[in-house]
C-alpha cells in the first residue's frame, strides 16, 4: 500500500506547486503608489525632472552642481547616478526622455545640452547654444527634435539628430515677436509639443502664456481670460487639452502658495482657463519642472529654488519629489 501511494503524493505535492489546473494564480499585490521621493543630500536642489515609461526610473539634476539621480517609482529613495562634473557638467536645469529612451539635460547658464544614453550612461552628444544665455526647459516634438528655451535671451532653439550626427540651432528669434522680453529675469520657461503642429510655452516673470506654429513660427498669446501664470515653470500634459503648469513664487505677489495649475485649452490652444489647483499635503516647496506616469500621478520636484538663488539653506531637509494623483478628466471644463 506504501508503494502505491507514493505516485498520488507526488502528484498532489506537485499540483500543490505549481496550482490546481484550471485556476488562475495568484496575482501579485500592487504596491500601494508613494506620495513622495527622497532626494539625497543637503544641498542637491533638485530641478530638472525626466521619467521613463519603459522602465519605471525618473532622473532629477542639482541646480546647485551637476550630479544627477536616478530613482524609481516604486522606491522611495533615489540615488546619484552620475556625479557632479562627469562630462564636464557643472549645474543641472530642465531633463526630457526623448521618443527612443535618451536623456537630455540642459545646463542653465553653462549655455551646455548633454544627451545621454540612460543604459550606460554614456554621452551621446554635446551642444552649444549662444554665450550669456540660460538654457533652462526642453520638450521632445512627434517628429523626434527637441525644442529648448534660454530664459534669458530671446531665442528657442532646435535639436536633431540624423543618423548619429547632432546639430543644435536657434530656431526662432523673439526680438520681433508679441513677447516683451525683460533682459536679466527669467522670461520664457516651461515648454510643451502639442500635436504636430504647435509649441506651448510659459513666461516665468510675466505669467502670460504663448501659442508658437511650428510650421510658420506665428507667435500667439494664449487668452487667459484675464487670469495669469506668475512663476509658471514646467508644462506638463498627455494630450495637449489638459496641461498642468507648476507655479513657485518667484514673481508671484505676496505669498501666494506654490501649486501646479490645472489648465484646460480649446482646440486650437487659443484659449485656455484654468480650473484647478494641486497642492498635495504639506504644500509644495518652489515646484519646477514635473512629469506624468502611467499610473496616473504627477511627479513634481520640490526644488526650493528660491533659497538657492538667494544663497539660503534649505526651507526642509530632505528634498523630495511631490507625487500627486491627477484629477478626473471628466472635470474638464465644458466651456473650452
Amino acid at each position: 500500500m506504501r508503494l502505491r501511494m507514493l505516485p498520488l503524493l507526488l502528484g498532489l505535492a506537485a499540483a500543490l506547486t505549481v496550482g490546481i489546473p484550471g485556476t488562475a494564480p495568484a496575482a501579485a499585490p500592487t504596491p500601494e503608489p508613494l506620495d513622495h521621493y527622497v532626494i539625497p543630500g543637503d544641498r542637491a536642489f533638485p530641478v530638472g525632472l525626466a521619467y521613463d515609461p519603459r522602465t519605471g526610473h525618473y532622473y532629477t539634476g542639482s541646480a546647485a552642481d551637476g550630479t544627477l539621480y536616478r530613482g524609481h517609482v516604486n522606491k522611495e529613495a533615489a540615488e546619484v547616478w552620475s556625479p557632479d562634473g562627469t562630462d564636464g557638467r557643472t549645474v543641472t536645469a530642465g531633463m526630457a526622455m526623448d521618443l527612443v529612451g535618451r536623456l537630455y539635460v540642459n545646463g542653465a547658464a553653462t549655455g551646455v545640452v548633454r544627451v545621454y544614453d540612460p543604459k550606460n550612461g554614456e554621452l551621446l552628444a554635446e551642444l552649444t547654444g549662444r554665450d550669456g544665455g540660460f538654457l533652462n526647459e526642453i520638450t521632445i516634438a512627434d517628429d523626434g527634435s527637441a525644442f529648448v528655451t534660454d530664459s534669458m535671451l530671446p531665442v528657442i532653439y532646435r535639436i536633431t539628430e540624423r543618423r548619429g550626427q547632432w546639430a543644435m540651432e536657434p530656431w526662432l528669434e523673439l526680438t520681433d515677436s508679441p513677447i516683451e522680453w525683460s533682459y536679466g529675469q527669467h522670461n520664457l520657461n516651461g515648454i510643451l509639443a502639442v500635436g504636430h503642429r504647435h509649441l506651448l510655452t510659459v513666461q516665468s516673470n510675466t505669467g502670460r502664456l504663448w501659442r508658437i506654429d511650428r510650421h510658420t513660427r506665428k507667435v500667439t498669446e494664449v487668452d487667459l481670460g484675464g487670469d495669469l501664470l506668475p512663476s509658471g515653470d514646467a508644462l506638463v500634459s498627455d494630450d495637449g487639452r489638459r496641461v498642468y503648469v507648476t507655479q513657485g513664487n518667484l514673481y508671484a505677489e505676496g505669498n501666494r502658495e506654490p501649486r501646479v495649475a490645472v489648465v484646460d485649452f480649446s482646440r486650437d490652444l487659443t484659449r485656455a482657463k484654468i480650473t484647478d489647483s494641486l497642492i498635495p499635503p504639506g504644500g509644495l516647496l518652489h515646484p519646477a519642472q514635473a512629469a506624468l506616469t502611467e499610473h496616473g500621478r504627477l511627479l513634481v520636484v520640490n526644488t526650493q529654488y528660491n533659497r538657492f538663488l538667494q544663497g539660503l539653506p534649505p526651507q526642509s531637509l530632505p528634498f523630495t519629489i511631490s507625487s500627486i494623483p491627477v484629477p478626473d478628466r471628466g472635470r474638464r471644463s465644458s466651456s473650452m
